[in-house]
């Protein structure tokens, strides 16, 4: 019973997971990614089809298979991510203009935020690269 439950429960926050992470493909200060990796932890422990599902996904499947592999984010999403993160924080702090405790606090969080991301290793491993066994057929060819 306790081993459903915890089936049920993952599933749901696979889900919920997903919902947001598609909900953070329209909004453009959601985050999609760390969603839709939460999503595929959950899925890969409750519903695996789900999460290969997830993971076959032309554009966000290899970000996310990238992470979850090597722990690494492309220089490409450090830069779109931390775009995103400053400009955010900046319209947060514009528009609500909150105490001077609470700036502080807000911008030592995006300040560790963007230290975190932009410490992680860069393997550039879902940038496409070049095919090297096409010049190793055609260096073959000449030879013979």
């Amino acid at each position: 019973m306790e081993r459903k439950l915890k089936k049920y429960f993952l599933l749901c926050l696979g889900f919920i997971s997903c919902g947001l992470g598609i909900i953070g493909i329209f909004l453009p200060l959601m985050p999609t990614t760390c969603f839709l990796i939460v999503a595929v932890w959950a899925f890969s422990k409750s519903n695996p089809a789900l999460s290969k599902k997830i993971l076959k996904h032309p554009k966000f499947g290899p970000v996310i298979n990238n992470w979850m592999t090597h722990k690494s984010i492309s220089k490409k999403s450090k830069c779109t991510i931390s775009l995103s993160i400053i400009i955010g924080f900046s319209i947060t702090l514009l528009v609500t203009t909150p105490s001077l405790t609470v700036s502080a606090f807000l911008v030592s969080g995006m300040l560790m935020l963007l230290l975190y991301i932009n410490t992680r290793a860069e393997d550039n491993v879902c940038e496409p690269k070049e095919d090297t066994n096409a010049a190793k057929l055609t260096s073959e060819n000449i030879v013979s």
